[in-house]
C-alpha cells in the first residue's frame, strides 16, 4: 500500500518519526511518501521514506493562499507518484491539502485527530472571524475524509459535537511509546527535587501558570527544567533552567533528569509526553484538562491552582515504585505496533474504495 503523508514543515517529522515509521515497520509492504513545503529533511529519513519537496510560490503568502495559487502545480508534482491513500495528522493546512488531492486524484484520505484545535485557537485569542472560518473549514474537510480517527475518547465526543458525520468517526486510536528508547537511564542530574515541563511554550499549555508556581517555590529546594520551543515571551525565575527546544533523541535524557513531569495544559488530546515520562519511570502531575480520562494516573491530577501544593506533597513521597508501575503499564498497553495495526486497518479499508471521490 502506498501512503502519502503531508507536512508543511518536514522538520515536524522529528517529533512524529516513530509514529510514521510504525506504519512501515509493522506492515513492511507499505511505502510511505512524505510531501512537504518547507524545512530541511534529514538524510537518514531517506532510508525509511520517499521524500518529496513541493515547490510553491512564497512571497509572504499565507499557507492557504499558497495552496490556492499552486493547486495545478501541486498535482503536476504528484503526478508520478502511485498513491493508494492519504494519511493526515490533523492540522488545517494538511486537511485542506489532502481534501484537494483526494478529490483530484480520486484517492481517499484518513485523518488522525490529535487535539482540540478549536480550543487552541480560542486560547491563542485568534481573531473571532478567522477562528469561525477555521472551525468551519476544519469540519468541512473532516467530513470529506473516509475515516476520522480521534486519539482519545474526549475528542470523539467533540467531533460529534462539532458536526462531523458520526458514520466517519472511529473508535479512538491512542499514541504509542517505544520503551526501548524511553527507559530509565543513568544521566548527570541535580541533587534537588526536579520538576520538568516538556512542550511548546504557548497559551494553551499554561506555562505561565507553571512559572508562577516556580516563583512561589523558590525557597523550597525545588528545581524546574523546561524544554520546548517558544511561541510567546516569558521570563524564567532563578530556579528554572530553560533548555530550549530539544531534538527528539534528547528527550529520554530529559525525562531521566527529572523526578516529576508537570503538564498544566488547558487542553490536550492524548499527550505523548505522559507516555514518555511513564516509560522512563517518571510520575506525572497533570491539570484536570490535560490527562485523558482513559489513561491511568501514576502521580496526581489537580486543578491548575493546586499545582504548587501538590508538587510539595509529591516531593515528600517515594515516587520510585510509582514510576516502575507506570513503565510497566505503558509497556503493556501503548505500543507503536498497536497504534500501527489499527491505523493501517483504517487505511486499507479506505484504500479498498479506490476511485471513489468523497464529496
Amino acid at each position: 500500500m502506498n501512503i502519502l503523508i503531508p507536512f508543511y514543515n518536514v522538520e515536524d517529522l522529528d517529533f512524529y518519526y516513530h509514529l510514521v515509521e510504525s506504519l512501515r515497520r509493522f506492515s513492511p509492504s507499505n511505502l510511505i511518501h512524505i510531501v512537504y513545503v518547507e524545512g530541511i529533511a534529514r538524510n537518514e529519513w531517506e532510508l525509511d521514506f520517499s521524500l518529496h519537496k513541493l515547490k510553491l510560490p512564497r512571497a509572504g503568502a499565507s499557507k492557504s493562499l499558497q495552496l490556492l495559487l499552486s493547486k495545478r502545480r501541486i498535482l503536476e508534482q504528484l503526478k508520478g507518484l502511485e498513491i493508494d491513500v492519504i494519511f493526515v495528522l490533523s492540522e488545517l493546512w494538511t486537511l485542506e491539502f489532502s481534501s484537494y488531492c483526494s478529490a483530484k486524484l480520486s484517492v481517499p484520505f484518513v485523518v488522525w485527530v490529535r487535539g482540540d484545535h478549536r480550543r487552541v485557537r480560542e486560547l491563542r485569542r485568534v481573531n473571532r472571524l478567522k477562528r469561525a472560518l477555521a472551525n468551519y473549514l476544519e469540519v468541512k474537510y473532516l467530513n470529506r475524509a473516509a475515516f476520522v480517527v480521534p486519539n482519545c475518547v474526549s475528542l470523539r465526543r467533540k467531533l460529534r459535537d462539532w458536526g462531523v458525520d458520526e458514520s466517519k468517526i472511529t473508535d479512538p486510536v491512542h499514541n504509542g511509546v517505544d520503551t526501548s528508547i524511553f527507559r530509565p537511564l543513568d544521566v548527570p542530574r541535580s541533587d534537588r527535587f526536579t520538576v520538568g515541563y516538556a512542550g511548546r511554550i504557548c497559551p494553551e499549555k499554561r506555562v505561565t501558570e507553571l512559572l508562577k508556581v516556580a516563583q512561589r517555590l523558590k525557597g523550597e529546594d525545588v528545581e524546574f527544567l523546561v524544554a520546548g520551543s517558544k511561541a510567546m515571551d516569558v521570563s524564567f525565575p532563578e530556579n528554572v533552567r530553560y533548555l530550549g527546544k530539544l531534538p527528539f533523541k534528547e528527550m529520554p535524557r530529559f525525562y531521566n533528569m527529572i523526578d516529576l513531569l508537570v503538564l498544566p495544559s488547558a487542553t490536550e488530546g492524548f499527550p505523548s509526553v505522559i507516555l514518555e515520562a511513564y516509560a522512563c519511570e517518571r510520575p506525572v502531575l497533570a491539570s484536570k484538562e490535560a490527562l485523558p480520562e482513559e489513561l491511568k494516573v501514576f502521580g496526581s491530577v489537580v486543578d491548575v491552582e493546586e499545582l504548587g501544593e501538590e508538587i510539595l506533597r509529591l516531593k515528600s513521597e517515594d515516587l520510585k515504585e510509582l514510576g516502575k508501575r507506570a513503565r510497566e503499564y505503558v509497556r503493556e498497553n501503548f505500543t507503536w505496533e498497536r497504534f500501527a495495526r489499527k491505523i493501517v486497518e483504517y487505511l486499507k479499508k479506505a484504500a479498498s474504495k479506490v476511485g471513489e471521490v468523497y464529496p
